[in-house]
């Protein structure tokens, strides 16, 4: 038997194949797409995930690996993805014909075009986003496919968890992206840890090292110039939220002058540790801007 299931908050207008799963646009277009995709005040209906399984309870089985696809989709997007409901597909039904159809149906019934999600008066953007981490299909058809394929192959695989932590850190980000608009030093919790533990299993230092220099150790191999100044910025800052529980700490410039209370002051070090993730994982793409962390232009 087929199970459908709904894909909300993906942005794609090309089907693809992933860990033995089918995924069918529901908008060949760009435009609509990415408007019902990148929308940040709802969930909708963006596309069909098709799973060949011998029973729902075998379906229900598979909740570790839709769970991982969920979380690769979110990290393409920096923005919450979700996958949701189920319904079983008959012979000869076409899932997205039915779920845009006027006439009110089982399918339809089933995956709704929108889920419903109650804004409060702290968070009035349910799926806020910094932007895309890969580009679209309708730019670059094969990227999000290779870095899933990729991905969902990783996240399974227990001894590259092991000598690099990047399942851990990859769910940092993630986590990261689905709190939304929560206190900036809960989400700076998840990306210093997620940024040192990848570090610390890269070098494996064998006595006690700063983590200054544990960063600039581990980021300079895999392409990112980051200077002494800004190593020491964010060491002093993870360590003053850890210790201290405060968002500011006393810097002491490398070269020269007296020290000073700053807060983190990179340009846009979220992308550093999404595009830190990339590197690790081993992915590379011609359109990325390794630069993106410092000058915000993601593509090239």
């Amino acid at each position: 038997m087929t199970v459908a299931t709904g894909i909300y908050g993906y942005t794609f207008t090309k089907p693809f194949d992933i860990a033995g799963m089918r995924c069918e646009p529901l908008y060949r277009v760009h435009r609509l797409a990415s408007e019902r995709g990148r929308d940040t005040k709802a969930f909708h209906l963006t596309g069909i995930l098709s799973v060949l399984v011998p029973s729902f309870a075998a379906f229900r089985t598979c909740t570790e690996r839709f769970y991982d696809l969920e979380v690769a989709l979110t990290f393409c997007e920096q923005q919450r993805v979700v996958l949701c409901h189920a319904v079983e597909v008959r012979p000869g039904e076409d899932v997205c014909a039915m779920v845009l159809a006027d006439e009110v149906n089982e399918i339809q019934s089933a995956l709704p075009l929108e889920l419903l999600v109650s804004d409060s008066l702290t968070r009035s953007k349910p799926r806020p986003t910094s932007g895309q981490c890969l580009q679209f299909d309708a730019f670059a058809p094969d990227t999000r496919r290779r870095f899933l394929d990729l991905v969902m192959g990783k996240l399974q695989d227990q001894s590259f968890q092991q000598a690099s932590g990047f399942r851990s850190a990859f769910f940092r980000n993630t986590e990261m992206v689905k709190m939304g608009e929560v206190p900036i030093d809960v989400t700076y919790s998840l990306l210093f840890t997620g940024l040192e533990l990848p570090a610390r299993k890269f070098l494996k230092p064998q006595c006690r090292v700063s983590l200054s220099d544990l960063l600039k150790s581990f980021l300079r191999p895999h392409g990112f110039d980051i200077t002494d100044d800004e190593a020491q910025q964010v060491a002093q800052c993870r360590n003053a939220l850890f210790h201290q529980g405060e968002l500011t700490a006393t810097y002491h410039p490398a070269v020269g002058g007296a020290p000073r209370s700053i807060r983190l002051t990179l340009p846009n070090v979220e992308a550093l540790f999404s595009d830190v993730l990339l590197k690790v994982l081993g992915f590379d793409d011609p359109q990325i801007n390794w630069n993106r962390w410092r000058d915000r232009m993601p593509f090239q």
